[in-house]
């Protein structure tokens, strides 16, 4: 089955439904819909179409489960095919958009990125009998510019043309030697012209299955060096992955930015030279003033601590007043001296 292939949904407002409904009567919030095709949704929906998580179950066997927006596959999704290919990753308007991985029917896997349901971007083909891997950009499905391809022994780097190396290359032999060259095509007399059609293999699985017709490639070897690893084309030459998000910078401490304004006051005074000088006697002077009226409030604090008990004694003001007995009281009159 090619890519795509059994994806089409139905009309999401027909249909038998059972689920919640808007004041407008429209399928809004969780519900299920069996449509005339045959087909069956459950998930959720927004005025009147599928938005939100949702399950679709088409006749033929397909199955798709994932996200949509306004009645169409859109955010991350799993598409199942019936001969059993299968797609998980990004979905924009109902086609393969973002990154994703497709495992065709035979095994072989693509992972990489996707515009408009094709391989287009930065991307890596691997066939699953020979374990052969094809790394690069890719463009409209076809892979395009600089890639590498790697073998179980060796591996090739170089430039590519509609899956097709081309141009300068180097065949790497890990520990052993690289061995430089160039592709060139060459006519296939094996394929007829006329079996030439452009566009027409566009939709093929494989990269191998969508060479040009009459066209082939063929290595011209120029040259053998000995194995280094400096000679060896950097995959930093393919566009590079985004850098990892740094650290946020953390906040200033208290304690540092008081210093901070310490330093500034510091060079002030400096600068200042006289003004410095008199700043510092003000601050001096402050400081004595404010010790002095804590020293005044701590003795009033302690004298009133020695007149509570004699308060607490004396109760209360009426009783104050000594008798006439008490007034020849040698206590009595020690403390009325002492007020």
């Amino acid at each position: 089955m090619n890519e795509g292939e059994g994806e089409g949904e139905g009309d999401d407002t027909i249909g038998e439904y059972e689920g919640e409904r808007n004041k407008e009567k429209q399928r809004h919030g969780k519900g299920r819909a069996l449509l005339p095709n045959s087909d069956y949704y459950s998930g959720m929906y927004k005025e009147g179409l599928r938005d939100g998580k949702g399950q679709y179950v088409f006749k033929g066997g397909a199955q798709y489960i994932g996200e949509y927006k306004n009645g169409m596959k859109d955010g991350i999704g799993r598409f199942h095919y019936p001969d059993g290919s299968r797609y998980k990753g990004e979905w924009k308007e109902d086609k393969r958009q973002g990154k994703g991985k497709y495992k065709y029917a035979q095994g072989d896997t693509y992972e990489g990125d996707w515009e408009q349901d094709e391989r287009h971007g930065l991307g890596t083909y691997t066939y699953k009998t020979s374990g052969v891997a094809m790394f690069g950009m890719w463009e409209k499905g076809k892979m395009e510019g600089r890639g590498k391809i790697s073998y179980p022994t060796f591996t090739f780097h170089g430039t590519f043309l509609r899956n097709m190396p081309i141009g300068k290359g180097r065949f790497v032999f890990k520990d052993y030697c690289i061995q430089e060259g160039h592709y060139v095509h060459l006519k296939d007399e094996s394929t007829k012209e006329e079996d030439e059609v452009v566009g027409e293999e566009e939709e093929k699985m494989s990269p191998r299955e969508g060479y040009p017709k009459g066209v082939t490639a063929v290595w011209r070897p120029r040259k053998i060096l000995p194995y280094a690893l400096d000679l060896v084309p950097p995959d930093s030459k393919l566009p590079p992955k985004p850098p990892p998000t740094p650290p946020s910078t953390p906040e200033p401490l208290e304690e540092e930015e008081k210093e901070g304004e310490d330093q500034r006051k510091d060079s002030k005074r400096s600068a200042g030279g006289k003004e410095g000088s008199e700043e510092d006697k003000s601050d001096v002077k402050e400081s004595r003033s404010e010790s002095k009226k804590s020293g005044e409030i701590l003795k009033q604090t302690e004298d009133k601590e020695e007149l509570n008990p004699i308060l607490e004694e004396s109760g209360p003001e009426e009783t104050l007043s000594p008798t006439e007995d008490e007034k020849t009281s040698p206590e009595l009159t020690d403390t009325d001296g002492e007020e």
